[in-house]
């Protein structure tokens, strides 16, 4: 909705007397009102912000000799913008402008109820599921406060959040960032809605977090955002000389499809060399899920606990972990150093991209989508597709009659 903070005309005179008893502009203040008056969303904010902190960062005035040094190699599309909120600016008086005061960082879950959230949502088990929601709901909030220092109207309601989508839209957040932060706050909303009695919520304020839900996110086109490996290039992987440490973790990885922090937590009492099934504690996860174990991965890790004198595993020592003290990014690092050795690394390529090869994998050699998707403890089918979806492109010109 427009809203204009100062009355326009075209008496220059008044309007320089009305802008100079106003208290000064801070830059977002003064952005925030010329975006008010655009009849469209587009990037003329973002230009016209570039040109003010020019100005101040130079200690000149906002007027036309600045604004023809500032474009004179700028392309049209970028003059134009500047142009109008240079006439805007005109038209409210020419006020005093000063820098943004400096943002103050907010430290992890500083907002009493998003700790509140993050504490009871059941769905959060993970610490990297805590930080992540913790963090999007951090920039929510800070971008509630700074429109509420700007005069505006702002809380966890449906048309703030669609104004912060919107925001995040603007500053080049990819879609999928953005509906990452959406997730999260409509669950906080919803979260809210079930402890309505504890925190006190009357009906309009209930019925403004209902809206939260109706806000829509952005269309993300889903595709594979990491490479595999060929069958030969796997082969190559797990055949040169390596360590039987590095050599296990690789196997782990590429045949069996563990994700990097399903690895760390592998215990000796989760390898069942008899039954041959390894039990797999998820991402986020309790329960431990039983994936087949195979003779490949199997004769590696035999290997692996002779060398360290764990074989036969006695007892006493189920409950020790398969790689003792291992962290992710000990695994990432492996796994690019062998990747370059042999000159597989390539864009797209990381550990977790040894994870798809085995899906991909078992896909070309026949094994039914359902049984991969077990096997890789896929929650839907939806994400098993894409694998054939990859391997419908890679087969397509072969396949196709001429």
């Amino acid at each position: 909705m427009s809203h204009k903070l100062l009355p326009t005309s075209t008496d220059a005179s008044q309007n320089q007397a009305v802008g100079a008893l106003r208290k000064p502009y801070t830059v977002s203040q003064l952005i925030a009102a010329f975006t008010a008056e655009l009849t469209r969303t587009s990037n003329y904010p973002r230009h016209a912000r570039a040109f003010v902190k020019d100005c101040l960062r130079k200690g000149i005035a906002i007027d036309g000799v600045s604004f023809s040094r500032f474009t004179a190699e700028l392309p049209a599309n970028r003059i134009s913008p500047i142009r109008k909120f240079l006439l805007f600016y005109q038209q409210i008086g020419q006020p005093d402008v000063i820098a943004d005061p400096p943002r103050v960082r907010v430290p992890p879950a500083a907002n009493d109820l998003i700790l509140r959230f993050i504490r009871q949502a059941k769905n959060l088990r993970g610490d990297n599921s805590k930080l992540t929601y913790t963090k999007a709901l951090n920039a929510f909030f800070l971008f509630v406060d700074e429109q509420q220092q700007q005069g505006l109207s702002a809380s966890l309601s449906g048309q703030t959040v669609s104004d912060y989508v919107d925001h995040l839209r603007q500053n080049d957040y990819s879609p999928f960032t953005i509906n990452l932060y959406l997730s999260a706050i409509k669950q906080l909303a919803s979260w809210c809605i079930q402890q309505r009695a504890e925190l006190g919520l009357v009906e309009h304020q209930l019925n403004d977090l209902r809206d939260v839900d109706s806000v829509r996110g952005l269309a993300v086109e889903r595709t594979f955002y990491k490479d595999s490996l060929e069958a030969v290039e796997r082969e190559q992987l797990l055949a040169h000389s390596l360590p039987l440490r590095e050599l296990a973790m690789l196997v782990l990885l590429s045949v069996e499809g563990l994700r990097t922090v399903e690895l760390t937590r592998l215990r000796l009492s989760d390898l069942d060399f008899e039954r041959q099934v390894l039990q797999v504690l998820g991402k986020g996860k309790n329960t431990r899920k039983p994936i087949r174990f195979f003779a490949a991965c199997r004769h590696v890790l035999q290997a692996y606990l002779v060398e360290e004198g764990r074989w036969p595993v006695g007892a006493g020592q189920r409950s020790e972990f398969l790689f003792s003290d291992l962290k992710t990014y000990q695994i990432r690092y492996v796994v690019d150093k062998q990747l370059q050795r042999l000159g597989l690394k390539r864009q797209g390529m990381s550990a977790h991209s040894l994870r798809h090869t085995a899906g991909q994998l078992l896909l070309e050699a026949g094994i039914s989508l359902e049984h991969v998707q077990q096997h890789l403890r896929h929650e839907t089918l939806e994400t098993t597709q894409f694998y054939t979806k990859k391997m419908t492109q890679k087969t397509y010109l072969q396949q196709m009659p001429d």
